[in-house]
């Protein structure tokens, strides 16, 4: 292949990977040629009043135009976008131009050199090619390293070279367009790393990037702490925000989101994923962290009757949250209140209800938002419930009871508590998200808010064939066994929470004597988990298993097989 062919080909795939006009493509093909020809670029040189190398006048280009054109315009579209790729120089063009004498002029940058193949790149073979337009993705909620890895899992190879961005202006601006339109054109995509000018001094490099880099058919990824100060221009150039789930190290940001912003992003469908914490970019925070639940519907081990409300919960909910608001045109929510004792599997029925739902979960931390001065705990519990209604999420309250206390049940609040209890009314009348409120004491409940639920279940302790398949579960036993399972499940009528405790000591204790997991095991380990509780644990000495309970209970883990029963 000669060098002119080779040209070509890398001008159809800069053209195409880019999405220019036809007329940019002429102007690059030009300026190509300046570079290829001596003797054509010997001729602009000696016509430059400057003498300036490698530079094509914008008068010399714009009498190119047919005369039939009534304007230039279409022209200057066609060298602009190439400016703003920065495939392209507009000598003086900018203040801060280092060519400053003459006049306007165009030459080709370095990273128009390395698309165009005028330059060694070390472009992959075989690159994905498409027609079609790819927005921007934003990838955020997560720590630096961690969203490098997810867009990796994105683009493949086109994620191994990640731009660092840097403060600075049109030059920085100009060479950040460049290397994204290199990496589209030689890698098949392009990954900015966003972190070092998220600060406040240089935000505006990152949306003046993403408009200028709009257009294309490779995909192109921003990676940031979090999104707040993108979010408009997000809707402007249509970019994709996608929240990754944030690990330990996450950056977290205290910013409330605006709900016009919220619902412009809802109704355009703006986002990635599963979620509107995907579609709205709902950073994480101090006082509520949003997380995706992978508890399914199927790992919740209920009586039969109790399942069946469960399941009517969540098709209740799924209607209101998706077709009431097309018969409506407004948005209602769903609230669920989970009364139990504790262990009886309220937590995982919450998560268990995100996940059929696909939706993130928030979970209310009273620590965070609990305030001794007058007006500030309503305050921080609106900041939570407008960071869970933007992510779209399933909010969940736990131990209600503290937050919705009957106004007449004393507790010291004063005028203070009866101000809160207000609120909460008025809130949750106004949340269009979803709400699980647990509490395992219904009766400190303000009456009031019970006509604000659209659902009540009452999780009690599991019925006996209901307990017997959670011992067989959690102590991980399969056909025939050491473990009378129907004197444990009859004569201890306790709850998933303490059958998973006693289950785990009880396997921890067999594997550590090296023995098999016998009944002797269980009923030792169900006693420290009763005492542990404050109950009575006199029902754990049974025939024929009392002597070998007690020596296990008295430290004595080496005891002859035939102790065991």
């Amino acid at each position: 292949m000669d060098f002119l062919s080779h040209i070509d080909m890398r001008l159809k795939r800069t053209v195409r990977t880019l999405a220019l006009s036809p007329l940019s493509r002429e102007v690059l093909r030009i300026l190509a040629l300046v570079d290829c020809k001596e003797d054509l670029a010997e001729e602009l040189r000696k016509a430059d009043a400057y003498d300036r190398p490698g530079v094509l006048s914008w008068r010399t280009l714009a009498e190119q135009v047919p005369s039939s054109q009534n304007s230039l315009l279409p022209l200057e579209v066609a060298v602009t976008a190439l400016a703003d790729w920065g495939l392209i120089q507009i000598v003086g063009r900018a203040p801060t131009d280092p060519v400053a004498p003459g006049p306007a002029a165009l030459r080709l940058t370095y990273a128009g050199r390395v698309c165009m193949g005028l330059a060694p790149a070390g472009i992959m073979d075989s690159l994905p090619q498409s027609t079609v337009s790819q927005p921007w993705s934003i990838f955020h909620g997560a720590s630096r390293e961690y969203l490098l890895e997810s867009t990796r899992e994105h683009l493949g190879n086109g994620a191994a070279h990640p731009i660092v961005t840097q403060a600075g202006g049109e030059q920085e601006l100009t060479r950040l367009c460049g290397q994204v339109a290199v990496n589209l054109c030689t890698l098949g995509g392009a990954v900015v790393d966003g972190f070092p000018t998220a600060e406040n001094t240089s935000k505006n490099l990152t949306p003046q990037l993403l408009y200028r880099t709009r257009t294309a058919t490779a995909p192109r990824v921003l990676i940031l702490p979090e999104p707040g100060f993108i979010r408009t221009s997000a809707i402007a150039v249509g970019a994709k925000l996608r929240w990754i789930a944030p690990s330990v190290q996450a950056r977290r940001g205290k910013m409330v989101l605006d709900s016009r912003i919220t619902e412009k992003m809802v109704e355009n469908n703006l986002g990635e994923g599963e979620g509107s914490a995907s579609i709205t970019g709902v950073p994480d925070s101090d006082l509520a962290a949003p997380k995706h639940c992978d508890t399914a519907w199927e790992d919740l081990i209920l009586a039969d009757n109790v399942r069946w409300q469960m399941e009517q919960a969540m098709l209740h909910a799924q209607y209101r949250l998706n077709t009431l608001p097309k018969l409506t045109g407004r948005h209602t929510g769903y609230r669920l209140l989970l009364s139990g004792l504790p262990g009886t599997g309220k937590s995982m029925g919450a998560e268990a209800l995100a996940t059929a739902l696909s939706r993130p979960l928030v979970k209310l931390d009273l620590s965070t938002v609990l305030s001794k001065w007058l007006g500030e705990t309503e305050k921080l519990l609106g900041q939570v419930f407008d960071i869970a209604e933007a992510a779209g999420a399933v909010l969940v309250l736990d131990e209600a009871e503290s937050i919705l206390r009957q106004r007449s049940s004393g507790g010291g609040g004063g005028g203070g508590q009866g101000t809160g209890v207000a609120y909460m009314l008025t809130r949750l009348d106004r949340y269009s998200g979803v709400l699980v409120a647990t509490t395992n004491r219904i009766e400190d409940l303000d009456e009031a808010f019970f006509r604000r639920f659209d659902d009540y279940v009452v999780l009690p302790i599991p019925d006996r064939p209901t307990r017997r398949f959670l011992w067989q579960r959690m102590l991980k036993i399969d056909g025939d066994n050491d473990v009378d399972l129907d004197i444990i499940a009859t004569n201890f009528p306790i709850s998933g929470g303490l059958i998973r405790g006693a289950a785990i000591r009880a396997n921890a204790w067999a594997a550590g004597a090296s023995k098999p997991l016998t009944t002797p095991y269980v009923l030792a380990s169900l006693a420290r988990e009763l005492e542990k509780n404050n109950r009575s644990t006199n029902e754990v000495y049974v025939d024929p298993y009392r002597e070998a309970v007690e020596e296990l209970l008295e430290g004595h883990l080496e005891v002859d097989d035939d102790d065991w029963g």
